[in-house]
């Protein structure tokens, strides 16, 4: 089977969801229409751009399959990989390369599958299994981008139609969210400390899986990669750090000017970084990484560390560097540290940047809290951080020394943890309590 990459395409501009059927067009040839129309539903409305939703679903792609052209064993789509697109006027979907089959299959079943965003290509065929159809339909090697404002929402459909009864009638696809949806927020009652927050890491996640629909049993599975990644979101300049202190009750950290970022990723069972035996996380274990600045009640940074007792020269934390306006809330940019204090906007260190007047440099470092994950598709999770008691561990790629080390406290490693999990497709909800970190 080849191997397909994918490529999101952009939404166009949101339409308003309609549906048009052609119950009174008779079944047979001839016709002068023969293209296959469909209807489509989904869950709810899009809370972020790149959510699909059914105001913004402009396009899918289909293939479709005619078991009764399978009797010599291997079955090739009768529709290989088309799109079809959104009529403004009707609010249904066709394509004049994905039309009803000749003359004489009147009586034969189609199996539609459908999904969005599409592969460049397919090669995925299907065996069959004396009369009975043993369809292996996937689609190898769907990624999530490691950016998370990048990520994109991936929905798929499966239908098995009668065209005796069904031909010359709009298809209703049911698509479903295939995706787990992941937010993060923050809250806190310590006053000893003030941590600003500039980003976000969800580390130990698969970036590439196959999807193979399952048709016998009416919905898909993922089957991971071998590979886990770090996905991460470091705010943009223009975007507002967040706070946490002793009045936070509970904020979104997944972006600072976006209301509605957050993380979709390939869902799966994910064990948590074990942070006392493996300290550097060879093991893949999830865990949140959040990007922050601690200063204690005078406004003394606290970390990144800045006292050579507590390990500059010992320990060796990467560190972010972020240009903040005079407010100290909002970003100007991220930026690399070159030689006697001079900054630079790439890591090569090719393109010098002048602070502005109005504008400061500070450090922020990465802190971890390990995580487990039991992701279904289309469900979301909200992770809530309790920074009351404690900041966090050190993250993984901490290189060992004499100081402390990857999994080692910070200040104090006590964060608190809650999970809601919430059903995409239906709206219900249940609250999980972890013990801190």
């Amino acid at each position: 089977m080849k191997a397909i990459k994918f490529t999101y395409l952009t939404f166009g501009a949101a339409l308003l969801f309609a549906s048009c059927t052609n119950d009174d067009a008779e079944p047979g040839f001839p016709k002068d229409d023969s293209r296959i129309y469909f209807r489509t539903s989904l869950p709810e409305s899009a809370s972020r751009a790149l959510t699909v939703s059914n105001d913004n679903l402009t396009e899918f792609s289909v293939t479709v399959f005619n078991p009764a052209d399978g009797a010599d064993g291997e079955l090739d789509p009768f529709i290989d990989n088309i799109s079809v697109i959104r009529s403004e006027e009707s609010g249904v979907f066709s394509s004049e390369e994905c039309q009803w089959p000749a003359a004489g299959k009147e009586k034969n079943d189609l199996t539609f599958f459908a999904y969005y965003p599409a592969p460049e290509n397919t090669d995925n065929k299907t065996t069959i299994d004396g009369v009975v159809s043993n369809f292996d339909f996937k689609i190898p090697d769907f990624s999530v981008s490691e950016d998370i404002s990048q990520q994109v929402d991936f929905i798929a459909a499966y239908k098995s139609v009668s065209m005796k009864s069904e031909m010359y009638t709009d298809i209703r696809l049911d698509f479903e969210h295939k995706l787990s949806r992941i937010d993060v927020n923050a809250k806190g009652e310590n006053k000893n400390c003030q941590i600003e927050i500039a980003g976000v890491l969800i580390g130990g996640t698969y970036t590439k899986a196959s999807f193979d629909f399952k048709p016998q049993a009416g919905a898909g599975d993922w089957i991971p990669g071998e590979e886990k990644r770090n996905v991460r979101y470091v705010y943009a300049a223009g975007e507002k750090i967040v706070t946490i202190n002793n009045t936070t009750s509970g904020v979104s950290i997944m972006g600072g000017t976006q209301d509605s970022n957050y993380a979709m990723l390939i869902p799966s069972d994910y064990a948590a970084w074990d942070h006392e035996n493996d300290n550097t996380n060879s093991g893949q274990g999830l865990y949140l990484g959040v990007l922050i600045r601690v200063t204690d009640i005078k406004g003394t940074q606290q970390y990144p560390y800045t006292n050579t007792n507590q390990g500059p020269d010992a320990l060796e934390i990467p560190k972010v560097y972020l240009a903040v306006d005079d407010s100290g809330t909002v970003m100007s940019g991220q930026l690399y540290k070159g030689a006697n204090g001079t900054y630079f906007t790439d890591s090569e260190l090719t393109a010098p940047y002048t602070v502005p007047q109005g504008s400061t440099v500070r450090e922020f470092g990465w802190s971890a809290i390990p995580i487990t994950g039991d992701w279904t598709p289309g469900y979301y999770y909200t992770y809530t951080l309790d920074y009351t008691y404690g900041v966090g561990l050190h993250a993984p790629d901490v290189k060992p020394s004499e100081g402390p080390n990857a999994g080692d406290p910070i200040i104090s490693d006590k964060v608190g943890l809650t999970v809601t999990v919430k059903g995409w497709q239906n709206g219900t909800s249940s609250s999980i309590q972890v013990p801190g970190s």
